[in-house]
């Protein structure tokens, strides 16, 4: 059970690394292509950039599981106490999870008018567009979901603390 928790808890990381793999063997191969017998791929270019775009939503998602992502820490640094720290960031990470459920949902709206049209790619007719979209929707939920993972919950422990502690430490 505890392995299953690993995997998932580490979802992301496995993602990127297998999909940045896949990622520099397929434009290294291009690369050969093109310099070495003249030729090149076309639905090549269009997998790679699908890649790169899987690659970017799971780490905006793996970032916050670590806080590393992009906070607005400025009035925070300079408010008085951790419990008014604590309140600050825990604002900011409650818009961010609003902003990412709401965003994730607008994209999952396109994603599915782009499936029902069954639009594809010029390049790769075999590859259906709206796999473009698909991350965006799981990047920004996965965003939402792990901010409140790793952001909400703890930081309403961390109040929880403050007020049984009393004061403003």
């Amino acid at each position: 059970m505890d392995k299953v928790k690993n995997i998932l808890d580490n979802l992301e990381k496995y993602i990127i690394y297998v999909l940045f793999t896949i990622l520099i063997v397929l434009m290294f191969t291009q690369v050969v292509a093109r310099y070495l017998f003249a030729t090149a791929w076309g639905w090549m270019e269009t997998i790679t950039r699908l890649l790169f775009v899987y690659i970017t939503f799971a780490g905006m998602s793996w970032a916050c599981k670590g806080s590393e992502h992009l906070r607005v820490s400025f009035v925070a640094e300079f408010a008085p106490g951790k419990k008014t720290k604590t309140i600050l960031f825990l604002i900011g990470d409650i818009l961010l999870v609003l902003v990412c459920a709401y965003m994730g949902s607008l994209i999952a709206a396109m994603t599915w008018t782009v499936y029902t049209s069954k639009q594809v790619y010029t390049s790769a007719a075999w590859l259906p567009k709206w796999l473009l979209y698909f991350p965006g929707f799981i990047g920004l939920w996965g965003m939402a979901i792990r901010t409140i993972q790793y952001g909400v919950i703890p930081g309403l422990k961390a109040l929880k603390k403050y007020d049984q502690e009393g004061g403003n430490q």
